[in-house]
């Protein structure tokens, strides 16, 4: 399936129906009053999280999405029908915004969770609805209340603990196709990866987190280099970003160091509160390197960098330090959740009697 994470889409409520202006008519009742009914309200517009979602492509080509109008009011005290509301459903984590002024109408971060996107019109009085003891004949209705129209963009962020980054072939996807039960396309050539992946990494039977792969990012994207800026959305919920770097580039004359410090300041570029999420730095490929040289391999990039922060030294292929790195990750994301639940200290203190 093409993997679509921005459609902008047209999307119209009904009008409401018009009331009528009838009176009854039946014989030997001359003085039968008005029996105009109300019309009915048009339909509305609501969008719902879907979990078995996780794309826009339905979106991509059915660019218009437009309600039905609620029926005209009848005579004989008849009310017409109201119209039935559209359900548009989007993948969790999907981000609505007006296309015109740019304003978020709704995020959507829940499973089933719904939220209205355009109010159908109400539906116009009939004249039943104007009878008072002084106005016994009205002959006043109203039409019924357009339905709100708008352009709308929808952008797709996806939800996950912690997200990948690093430059083309450093070993994104085979690290998470080692450590989660996602199955990327990986092959031994640049941009291999064209849209994000989501793995569930299981640590124990109750205890997991979500991993996010995107396409890699490199010097110049701020440009329109590459993939560009285009994914990078999709890290902007995570909890923890892992850089990966590859320690063993196929070209000698390619400095990983250089690497590294370019996608920091492409990351930067973007948004800096993304710079600013806890980030550390995975050295992958080592299996790549002989034994003998890896700790000065290692110490030599760290020393380079002028890195202070967690290093972790993996080989996503055989699978070697993966084990650490996983309760690590885990450890991190359990205590950032705890910390998110756990109650203020300052309104759990008992309130002195002023008396």
């Amino acid at each position: 399936m093409k993997f679509v994470d921005e459609a902008t889409i047209d999307v119209v409520a009904g009008n409401g129906g018009a009331g009528c202006a009838s009176f009854r008519r039946e014989k030997f009742i001359p003085f039968g009053g008005p029996d105009g009914g109300d019309g009915g309200r048009g339909g509305s517009v609501y969008a719902v999280g879907d979990r078995n979602l996780n794309t826009l492509i339905d979106y991509r080509y059915a660019r218009r999405h437009e309600a039905r109008n609620g029926e005209a009011g009848r005579g004989s005290d008849c009310f017409g029908a109201a119209a039935e509301d559209i359900i548009l459903r989007v993948p969790v984590g999907t981000i609505i915004r007006d296309f015109e002024t740019g304003v978020v109408i709704a995020e959507l971060l829940e499973p089933d969770e719904k939220v209205l996107i355009c109010k159908g019109g109400d539906g116009g009085f009939g004249n039943l609805h104007f009878k008072t003891s002084t106005n016994r004949a009205p002959r006043q209705k109203t039409p019924g209340w357009p339905g709100e129209a708008k352009k709308v963009k929808m952008e797709l962020r996806v939800l996950a603990d912690v997200g990948l980054l690093g430059q083309p072939n450093a070993g994104k996807s085979t690290l998470i196709a080692a450590i989660s039960n996602a199955r990327p396309k990986i092959a031994d050539y640049p941009f291999t990866t064209l849209h994000p992946n989501l793995g569930v990494v299981r640590v124990a039977p109750e205890k997991s987190f979500v991993v996010a792969d995107i396409p890699g990012l490199i010097e110049g994207a701020a440009e329109g280099a590459g993939l560009g800026h285009q994914f990078l959305r999709h890290l902007q919920r995570t909890r923890l970003l892992l850089h990966v770097v590859d320690l063993a580039p196929f070209d000698p004359e390619v400095d990983p160091v250089k690497e590294a410090k370019a996608i920091v300041a492409e990351l930067k570029k973007y948004d800096q509160s993304l710079y600013d999420k806890p980030r550390w730095l995975v050295l992958n490929k080592l299996d790549m390197v002989p034994a003998d040289e890896r700790a000065a391999r290692v110490k030599d990039f760290v020393k380079r960098y002028k890195w202070k922060g967690l290093v972790f030294e993996i080989s996503a292929l055989t699978r070697e330090g993966c084990q650490p790195l996983i309760h690590a990750i885990y450890d991190h994301v359990s205590a950032e959740q705890r910390q998110m639940v756990e109650p203020d200290p300052r309104f759990d203190a008992p309130v002195s009697d002023a008396s």
